[in-house]
């Protein structure tokens, strides 16, 4: 909980400039498909479902989940300031995969535990060359807990990955951090970021 409410504090609305450059991969065959885009959120929805009576995000209609390794467990994710890590409890799934110069890319989709147990849903985008994995940043976080979170995402076809974070609050709190009660108005925030694809694999914040 004091993570998510550091979170609300410093979460601000922020843009950046866009880079320019082409891509070589094939057009997606899709109805969500936008032109530009490589993939986005709205081409992953038809596999996102809200459980209303668990207020949960689920995943369905994904095949082939597999198990996580001790180094894939542990290797480091940018952009997950939570810190909602991988557990063995959970497999994940690879809805799709893309080259993108010279580097080929992989998004698993799968869950984690979050505060107090709750079920955490994540999307990720990896990175290799030559079959080893050389980054991985976090696309998509989805909880509702006191608060409700969840991101947007679009890999554009020359290169930049934009994450849009949205952070729903309609609670009350008191000077130490307790709920005292809750809003009339629910408060909503956003941030937007933007990495950009390299020819090393690596993710970098622009």
């Amino acid at each position: 909980m004091k993570k998510i409410i550091f979170f609300i504090l410093a979460l601000t609305v922020c843009s950046c400039k866009k880079d320019n450059g082409k891509t070589t991969v094939a057009p997606i065959k899709s109805k969500y498909q936008t032109d530009g885009v490589i993939y986005s959120t709205k081409l992953f929805e038809p596999h996102l479902q809200f459980n209303t009576e668990l207020s949960e995000f689920e995943l369905i209609e994904l095949t082939n989940p597999k198990s996580f390794t001790d180094v894939e467990l542990t290797y480091p994710v940018k952009q997950n300031e939570f810190e909602f890590n991988k557990t063995n409890d959970f497999k994940y799934y690879t809805p799709f995969t893309f080259n993108f110069e010279g580097v080929s890319y992989n998004l698993i989709a799968y869950y984690s535990y979050g505060e107090n147990d709750s079920k955490v849903l994540n999307i990720q985008i990896n990175s290799y060359l030559a079959g080893k994995q050389i980054d991985a940043l976090l696309l998509d976080c989805r909880f509702t807990a006191e608060t409700e979170y969840y991101r947007e995402f679009t890999i554009k076809k020359e290169g930049t990955i934009v994450i849009k974070k949205v952070l729903i609050d309609g609670l009350n709190y008191n000077a130490k951090g307790d709920i005292i009660g809750q809003k009339t108005v629910k408060d909503t925030t956003s941030e937007t970021i933007r990495y950009k694809m390299n020819t090393q694999g690596t993710f970098k914040k622009v």
